[in-house]
């Protein structure tokens, strides 16, 4: 995911302004009151909510006369109902807010001689509504590409030592992801579905709230971190470019020699959550308002290779130069309406209510396991040899785009607990065995053994959310009147919060809001080869049809990338106001795990290696030939199970 991508992505969602198209023409001017427009204006009328002219009574009201009806109907509902169908709205407090007060004025044609004066209310419709989200997706590849290419006798002696050998690898997995998961503290293992991830929420911020809102142990202050390093000031993210085109594989000619590439296998996970179910310009919390942002990564790699070589010209050998990164990001930018102007909340209101607690929830799991394992033999001497034996991909890829910009005021009658957590792990294992014998022949013989590259790329980027008010009596009289299911307002109620002129969009939440948006990435790759290279001399017909006689011997056992990137955007309300407390921390934990000690790299003439090489100069040889316990990888489900406990 190109850095600065989520910024791009949310900007679009803030532009869906209305534009009014104004069209100069002649006008003529049939309003005589204070209210007129001048015949001057060229532009639509907007309302004026804050006109307050100096007029003479009688001339814009009329006189009130007395209603005149049939006894009979005194009583009926449509004229003089003896119950109101809906509780009155409370009265607001006006007295410490005069001047946000709105004048009373009348519907066109209520003035007049006899005519009867309405004084002008806001009506409010209630519905069911308020669309829920429980989003659970797991994605999951596994593949096995354990290869045993032999020749020669020793084919079955070899073979026939692999169930040993498996056993050896797999403890070596195990206990690296192991290790991986005790990095993650024990308060933050997560159950990895929604359902777990609500309860695990609600219990958190239990916790959270009984210590006072003290931060946690891995608090940091929002930011750009680099492998736990805040970078001040922020990397500038690079301009997008277009993706560029695969990279040819390398041409090696039709000459002489041995190549094999056991190794460069792609482990990819990415994800992208943009939720925008709370993007108000509003919200009311009655109770307290918890939010927390949290990333987790981690990259385990063990690249302990042994490498022997003899008989040829050795270039320098390419081990270790192994990659790992960890880069998490926490962005916090204003809400969405913070440079649009507020106007009045609207003459119409339509409230979608949620009986009970309120849940938008999104969890994404995402695994990729592959074993390439290999145990290859080369013998020749008069051939072009390529062994392609790796080489492998699998990704996962999620995008998720939920909810609309559709409410101007969020009232949740409970508590907000919102989190954003990321989890990211990479684990690689990657010992190979590597033994190269020329006989005379003086060929070129190189290794590629390390070069692995592991990264993490995890961003929450958040818009709102982050201007906190308090409540004042006129805000919780608006609450009241909505409880009551008031179907009028006073007009005052639309300057107590932000509107935008026209339809005011409400969700009422009875209960608790849960806003939970949750992945998990984890890339397993074992990679553990034993690649035996032995190249005779050339025969007088082989140099007859290549008279260069140039042979090579090369063995690409690394070179393999793992890469998890997350993005979550969390749009929020531009306005919180919370009657109780609020709470909010940003945990981050990044950990690059590697073992200690170095490759062993040996090279000299042919006594200095170890028999099983010289076994194949001699396929007659009866003695089975030794091998080094590395092996294939065990069964998925207990790393996993242990990385992602």
């Amino acid at each position: 995911m190109v850095p600065g991508g989520v910024t791009e992505v949310v900007w679009h969602f803030a532009g869906y302004l209305k534009i009014i198209n104004d069209t100069a023409r002649d006008r003529i001017g049939y309003d005589e009151s204070a209210f007129r427009n001048l015949q001057d204006d060229y532009i639509t009328p907007r309302p004026n909510y804050l006109s307050n002219p100096d007029f003479n009574p009688l001339d814009s009201h009329g006189l009130l006369t007395p209603f005149i009806g049939p006894l009979e109907e005194l009583h009926h509902s449509r004229i003089l109902p003896i119950k109101s169908l809906s509780p009155p709205a409370p009265k607001p407090d006006l007295d410490s807010h005069l001047s946000d007060r709105l004048p009373q004025f009348q519907f066109p044609g209520a003035s007049g001689g006899g005519g009867g004066g309405s004084e002008f209310k806001i009506t409010v419709q209630y519905q069911d509504g308020g669309e829920q989200t429980q989003v659970q997706i797991h994605q999951y590849n596994f593949m096995l590409d354990d290869d045993n290419l032999l020749v020669g006798a020793c084919a079955d002696d070899i073979a026939g030592d692999l169930a040993r050998l498996t056993s050896d690898t797999g403890a070596i997995l195990q206990q690296m992801a192991d290790n991986a998961s005790e990095h993650i503290p024990n308060e933050w293992l997560m159950p990895q579905s929604s359902a777990g991830a609500v309860e695990f929420v609600k219990a958190y911020d239990e916790d959270f709230a009984s210590r006072d809102g003290e931060p946690g142990a891995h608090s940091v202050e929002p930011g750009y971190y680099l492998n736990g390093e805040l970078q001040t000031p922020r990397p500038e993210p690079p301009a997008e470019t277009p993706i560029p085109d695969p990279v040819p594989a390398p041409d090696l000619g039709n000459g002489l020699g041995q190549w094999a590439e056991t190794g460069a296998n792609d482990s990819w996970n990415a994800s992208l959550i943009v939720d925008l179910s709370e993007s108000g310009r509003s919200m009311i919390v009655m109770g307290d308002y918890f939010k927390t942002n949290a990333i987790f990564q981690t990259n385990s790699i063990m690249d302990q290779d042994h490498i022997q070589m003899s008989g040829g010209v050795a270039f320098p050998v390419a081990e270790g130069g192994n990659k790992t990164d960890n880069i998490a990001d926490f962005i916090q930018n204003p809400g969405i309406y913070a440079e649009l102007k507020a106007t009045f909340a609207g003459p119409q209101w339509n409230v979608d209510v949620v009986d009970g607690n309120y849940y938008s929830v999104h969890a994404i799991v995402q695994l990729n396991y592959l074993s390439d394992n290999d145990i290859v033999v080369q013998k020749s001497a008069d051939t072009h040899y390529e062994l392609y034996s790796g080489g492998n991909e699998q990704g996962n890829l999620t995008a998720v785009f939920d909810g609309t910009i559709h409410y101007d005021l969020i009232i949740v009658a409970g508590a907000y607990h919102g989190m954003n957590v990321i989890f990211q792990n990479n684990i690689l294992l990657n010992n190979d065995t590597i033994k190269m014998l020329a006989d005379g022949s003086d060929p070129s013989q190189s290794v590629v053994s390390g070069q692995n590259e592991l990264t993490n790329t995890a961003t929450i980027a958040s818009y709102g959310d982050d201007n906190f008010l308090p409540m004042n009596n006129n805000l919780n009289s608006l609450v009241t009147a909505i409880q009551n299911g008031s179907t009028t307002l006073d007009p005052s109620y639309g300057k107590f919060v932000d509107g935008s002129g026209s339809v005011f969009n409400v969700l009422y939440i009875t209960g608790d809001y849960y806003d939970v948006n949750a992945i998990w990435q984890t890339n397993i790759v074992t990679d553990v080869n034993i690649v035996m290279q032995f190249l005779d001399p050339p025969s007088a017909d082989a140099l007859a049809l290549d008279p260069n006689g140039a042979d090579s011997q090369s063995v690409t056992s690394g070179k393999n990338l793992l890469t998890n990137d997350a993005a979550i955007v969390d749009v929020g309300a531009t306005n919180t106001f919370v009657n109780g407390e609020v709470y909010g921390d940003t945990i981050l934990v990044q950990a690059n795990l590697l073992p200690e000690g170095d490759d062993q790299v040996l090279t000299g003439d042919v006594q200095s290696l170890v028999s099983e090489l010289i076994a194949f100069i001699n396929e007659d040889q009866e003695e089975a030939p030794a091998t080094q316990p590395v092996a294939t990888a065990p069964a998925y489900e207990d790393p996993v199970a242990s990385v992602m406990h």
